[in-house]
């Protein structure tokens, strides 16, 4: 496991200043445009740069000083494929009982049209739909009969 804190060198016990300084200071000397076509130098800006990502956010600089310090037995620290998106804060979706998900949002099972919830919706005999939308659609558009 790579010890962040000596590759920004900084202690464990660091502010989020001291980091955020430190880090400054050492990408500054790394970067790949003060030094092109270097490979060492590259690498060691994306090091210091993966070290920054981690310690300046609370989350996971907190999950690391766990893993760190061997209180947690989870995997090691996995740097996310897409780093604009995480796990963090995305809806679990049980793809096993969709159908659970689906009547319980629009009130209906979409297998049998069984309705479920006569509150989520008020169902239009005439079109077979439990879900009609055709107010909504022609508030919308202006083409409201009146």
């Amino acid at each position: 496991m790579t010890d962040w804190y000596s590759v920004l060198q900084v202690s464990r016990q660091a502010s989020e200043g001291e980091i955020k300084s430190a880090y400054r200071k050492m990408a500054k000397k790394y970067h790949p445009d003060a030094h092109p076509g270097d490979k060492n130098c590259e690498a060691r800006f994306k090091e210091i740069t993966e070290a920054y990502t981690i310690l300046s956010d609370a989350k996971k600089r907190r999950k690391y000083d766990e893993e760190l310090s061997g209180q947690s037995p989870k995997e090691p620290y996995k740097k996310p494929k897409d780093r604009n998106r995480t796990d963090e804060g995305t809806g679990k979706v049980d793809f096993e009982d969709l159908s659970k998900n689906f009547e319980s949002f629009f009130g209906f099972n979409p297998r049998t049209k069984e309705i479920v919830n006569e509150k989520k919706l008020n169902p239009n005999r005439n079109t077979g739909n439990p879900l009609d939308t055709t107010k909504l659609f022609e508030a919308f558009m202006g083409n409201m009969k009146r």
